[in-house]
């Protein structure tokens, strides 16, 4: 069986993810569904019960006091008054059996509306959802196929060896643009199908983060710029999918280095990492975007705005938490373990 099929085997199987490792959209959207339709039964409910009390009460109450007899002039007073409230007394009692009847009603109707809705949940998002598997699916076989004819593309750059010629240059460029691109939609459609088994290990944090961050010393050097990492103790251990916790890392440093003047400080807690960078900020009206696929704040920097939708998706699959705080001074972007 070829890569291409095996890819396609594994996306075609996200489509039967248990409920605990579905997207976070289409539980929100289910949650949506349930409660628009328990709220639009209250109210419909509400309305039609109240018109239906108001009637009977109208009919009951509204006609003041009984009509007296011909007779009447014959019964005592004491006897009348005392038939009178009687009557008024059964009529309230009526009243009274009605408004029970119709709460049980309303509430045995709604726990309907509820276990209803909740069965028919997944299938009223099923157009959103075929979407979505449609879109991802796209992503990741087109992806696929264009890997190979980049790696041919550079390979013959690379075999070419021609030096100085700034059109030759220009191409290599943007091939490796365009391979870092196409690697970033593959990597996000693979990951939104939960197809990586999670393999848990304990690690050292700052001995993980001094490693990653290793590599972009010299880029930070010829920047002027310097990183920092800061931890109340040396041995903070915790239990995380290595390989997707330094891809993560790797996102967040990158994103600090392409944006920091002159220094990143990483703080490392009990349960968090806090990386944070000085120089360009992110507006208050820009942070709820930041994790959108393709935003980007400042688009004279390089890149096409994946690399923190990615990392968001990440910390989704991990159950982590990732945030985002801006302020006139500096950026900071903290992962909850």
């Amino acid at each position: 069986m070829s890569r291409f099929k095996r890819l396609n085997s594994k996306i075609a199987k996200a489509k039967n993810l248990p409920k605990d490792q579905e997207p976070a959209m289409f539980k929100k959207l289910k949650r949506r569904f349930i409660i628009n339709s328990v709220v639009a039964s209250t109210a419909v409910l509400l309305i039609a019960f109240s018109t239906i009390y108001a009637i009977a009460y109208n009919a009951t109450m509204g006609g003041g006091r009984p009509p007296r007899s011909e007779f009447h002039g014959r019964v005592p007073d004491d006897i009348s008054t005392m038939f009178e409230q009687q009557l008024e007394d059964e009529r309230k009692s009526h009243l009274d059996t009605l408004l029970l009847t119709l709460i049980i009603t309303g509430i045995s109707l709604e726990i309907i509306v509820i276990i209803f809705s909740i069965l028919h949940a997944e299938s009223s998002i099923k157009p959103v959802r075929d979407a979505y598997e449609a879109q991802k699916n796209f992503i990741a076989n087109a992806s696929h196929e264009i890997k190979t004819p980049l790696a041919v593309i550079q390979a013959n750059l690379e075999a070419a060896d021609i030096q100085g010629n700034q059109w030759i240059d220009n191409v290599a460029k943007k091939t490796e643009e365009l391979t870092a691109l196409n690697n970033q939609l593959l990597s996000l459609a693979r990951m939104e199908s939960h197809t990586d088994e999670i393999k848990p290990e304990k690690i050292n944090l700052q001995a993980t983060i001094e490693d990653v961050t290793s590599c972009y010393l010299p880029k930070l050097a010829e920047k002027g710029a310097k990183l920092k990492i800061v931890a109340e103790k040396d041995n903070y251990e915790h239990t995380v999918n290595l390989p997707e916790f330094k891809q993560l890392l790797n996102i967040l440093v990158d994103n600090a280095v392409k944006y920091c003047d002159k220094k990143i400080t990483i703080t490392i807690s009990e349960k968090q990492v806090a990386v944070k960078n000085d120089g360009t900020t992110i507006p208050q009206e820009n942070l709820s975007h930041i994790f959108d696929r393709f935003y980007q704040t400042d688009k004279t920097k390089s890149g096409v705005g994946l690399g923190l939708a990615i990392g968001k998706t990440i910390a989704d699959h991990n159950k982590w938490h990732l945030t985002v705080d801006s302020d006139k001074k500096s950026t900071t972007f903290t992962l909850g373990l």
